[in-house]
C-alpha cells in the first residue's frame, strides 16, 4: 500500500512539474524552466524511492527495524506510514511551486529595474539631444548679440518691433521655461518651434540688411562699421582706435541701438590693448 501511495504521489509530482516546465518554455523563461524541472526531479526521486529510503534510515538508526518482506510483515503496520509518502509528494509540489513563485517574482523584479533604467536611459538621452539643440540656437543668437558688426548688418534681429524677431525672443523664453521642467513632449515642441523662429528671424534680418532703413542712417551705419573695424584692429595705435570707437558711438546715436554685449565685447577687446599701448 505504501509504495502504492508513493508511485501515486511520484506521478502528481511527475505531472506538475511537466506542468510547469512546459508552461515556462512556452514563456521562453529558460531559467525557471530549469529550477522547476531540479526541483520537481528532486521531489520525484525523494517520494519514488521512499520505501528504500525508509529502509536505509531505519537501518542507520539505532534500534531500528528494516522493513520486512511483505508476506512477514503485519498489514496493520503499514497503516500509520500511508501519510508520509502523501506528505512528501505534496510538499514536493508546494516546494516546486513555491520555488518558482519565488523565482518569478525575482524576475519581475528585475524585468521591472531594467525596464525603469531603459527608460531613465531613454529620456535621459532624448533630453540631451534637446538641450544640444536648445544650446546651438541660444549660442549663435548671443554670438550675433556679441558681434557689434553683425549687429550692423542685421539690424532686424535685435530689433522687438520686427515680428520674425519678436517670435524668436518669445520661444527663447518658451525654451527656457520649459527646460526646467520634466515634460520632454513639451520642452521637444518649444525647441522645435525655436529652431523654427531663429531661421525665419535670421533669413528675415539678412535679406533685410539695413535696406529698409532711410537714406541718412545707411549711411551713418555703414560709416559707424568701418570706424569699428578700425577699433577693433589691433595694429592700430591707441589714438586711432580710440577715436574711431568714439565716432562710432556717436554716429550710432539715435540711429542704432547697439546691444550691451557688443558694447561689452568691444571694449573688452579695445581697452586692454588700449591700455597696453599707453604703457609701452
Amino acid at each position: 500500500m505504501v509504495d502504492l501511495v508513493a508511485r501515486i504521489g511520484a506521478t502528481i509530482i511527475a505531472l506538475g512539474t511537466l506542468g510547469g516546465v512546459v508552461a515556462s518554455y512556452t514563456r521562453r523563461e529558460w531559467r525557471v524552466a530549469v529550477a522547476r524541472l531540479i526541483t520537481g526531479m528532486v521531489a520525484y526521486l525523494a517520494v519514488s524511492k521512499y520505501a528504500e529510503l525508509r529502509d536505509f534510515f531505519d537501518g542507520m538508526i539505532p534500534g531500528g527495524h528494516p522493513s520486512k518482506p511483505a508476506d512477514s510483515q503485519p498489514q496493520s503496520s503499514d497503516g500509520p506510514n500511508l501519510w508520509l509518502p502523501l506528505a512528501l509528494a505534496g510538499g514536493g509540489l508546494a516546494a516546486s511551486f513555491g520555488l518558482y513563485g519565488l523565482w518569478n517574482l525575482v524576475q519581475r523584479r528585475r524585468a521591472r529595474r531594467a525596464a525603469k533604467h531603459a527608460v531613465d536611459t531613454t529620456a535621459q538621452t532624448r533630453r540631451h539631444a534637446i538641450e544640444a539643440d536648445y544650446d546651438e540656437v541660444r549660442d549663435v543668437y548671443a554670438a550675433y548679440l556679441c558681434d557689434v558688426l553683425a549687429v550692423l548688418d542685421r539690424p532686424a534681429l535685435d530689433d522687438v518691433t520686427v515680428p520674425q524677431t519678436a517670435a524668436l525672443l518669445h520661444a527663447l523664453d518658451a525654451a527656457a521655461d520649459a527646460r526646467r521642467g520634466s515634460d520632454l513632449d513639451a520642452y521637444r515642441q518649444t525647441v522645435s518651434a525655436l529652431k523654427t523662429a531663429w531661421r525665419a528671424a535670421d533669413d528675415h534680418a539678412r535679406k533685410t540688411g539695413i535696406q529698409h532703413l532711410p537714406a541718412p542712417e545707411r549711411t551713418a551705419i555703414a560709416r559707424a562699421r568701418r570706424l569699428f573695424e578700425t577699433a577693433l584692429d589691433e595694429r592700430g595705435s591707441q589714438h586711432e582706435r580710440q577715436a574711431a570707437y568714439a565716432k562710432a558711438r556717436a554716429l550710432l546715436d539715435g540711429v542704432l541701438a547697439i546691444p550691451k554685449q557688443a558694447v561689452a565685447a568691444v571694449e573688452h577687446q579695445t581697452r586692454p590693448a588700449l591700455a597696453k599701448d599707453a604703457t609701452a
